[in-house]
This record gives structure tokens, sequence and C-alpha cells, in this order.
């Protein structure tokens, strides 16, 4: 069974770099490219199908990134940084093509939740979203954009609720606000799809029946 893809452990090693980039060193700079490009183009995919915009942004992102590198933030959390950046430079060139849709005219879900879910719930859910992978994707492009990506971000790319609030610009509780709205439509989706799915979709994504 393939694994979801997931953020590896190697900040640090990027932190190093990221100084080393700084002080002019361009071979640093390309090895952060080639660390982290892979997870900033599977990010992009969540807003636009167009492969030669995103490969655009995320160049442009890091030839801005090369010409302002002394006045970035000395140790920020790279990968979030990166993410955080080329959010904002797709929404941009998406929006003065019109092509965003509604992504950035949301509201903040009226109801709150609490995110502190166990552990151990988290992984059951994860191990079910690995298990049943094609069918979830097809149920997930579904979802509205925001809840999407908050699915992607947690579940795809391991992030936190905190890390996810800073990327998105958000609040953490509208952060599980999204996720608990995304799981609640995911449950029905699949419902619909797959008579097969039910019973463990009732165990594992936490909302009875």
């Amino acid at each position: 069974m393939r694994t979801i893809d997931r953020i590896p452990s190697d900040e640090a090693r990027l932190s190093q770099l990221w100084l080393q980039f700084k002080n002019g060193d361009g071979e640093a700079f390309d090895k952060i490219f080639a660390i982290r490009y892979r997870e900033l183009y599977n990010y992009a995919t969540r807003f636009s199908k167009d492969k030669e915009l995103i490969k655009d942004c995320i160049q442009d992102l890091f030839l801005e990134l090369w010409s302002h590198r002394e006045r970035l933030v000395e140790n920020p959390y790279v990968t979030i940084y990166l993410i955080k950046a080329l959010r904002n430079n797709l929404f941009r060139k998406l929006k003065l093509e019109k092509r965003l849709g509604n992504i950035t005219y949301f509201e903040e879900e009226s109801f709150t939740i609490t995110d502190g879910v166990s552990v151990e719930t988290e992984w059951i859910a994860e191990e079910f979203l690995l298990e049943n992978e094609q069918t979830i994707r097809q149920a997930i492009i579904q979802l509205p954009r925001r809840q999407q990506e908050a699915i992607f971000l947690k579940y795809y790319q391991g992030f936190s609720n905190e890390e996810i609030a800073s990327i998105m610009d958000i609040e953490r509780q509208t952060v599980a606000n999204f996720l608990h709205r995304s799981l609640s439509n995911l449950k029905k989706i699949l419902l619909s799809i797959s008579d097969i799915l039910i019973i463990p979709l009732l165990k594992y994504l936490f909302f009875p029946l």
C-alpha cells in the first residue's frame, strides 16, 4: 500500500540551509528548492490544475526569496513559510486572472467545537484515509475549496492546527471548524458513493448516524 505524502522531519537541516541562503549561498538556496519543490507543487494543485501556472508561481516565489534574502526573517519554520508565501502568490495570480472563484470569499463557521481530538482518533482517521485513498480523494474534490485545503494540510501533509491556521491566515478555532465540517461533509459524500464504506465510516469518522 502506498503511503500518503508527508512533510519530512528535516526542518533543522532546512533552517541551517536557510541561514546559509540568507548569507548568499546559492547552493543552499538550490537545496531548499529541491527539498520542498514537490510539497509546494502538490499543495498548489489544491487550487489550480494549471501545471504551468503552478510552476511559474513556485519559480517566482524563489526568485523573490533570492532577491530579498537579506530582508527575510532569520529562522522561520521554513516549510510553513514557503507554503504560505506560495499560497499568497498563487492567490494573487488566480485573482488577477479571475480564476479563483469563491475561494477568498468565505465566512468563518458560525459554530464552535473543540479541536482537542485524541492522538488515537487522529491516527485512526489517517489510517482510514490510507486504506481508502482513491475513493477518499474522489470525495474530497467535491468539498468546498477551504475544506479541501484543511483536509489536505492536516491528513496529507501532517500539519498541526496551529500550523494550518498560520498557512491559511485564519484562527486556530476556525481550522477546527473547517476540519469538523469537512469530515461531516465527507461522510455524507462517501455514504452516497459506496455502501461498502458505511461501516468503517461510522466507526472511524467520529460522527454517529
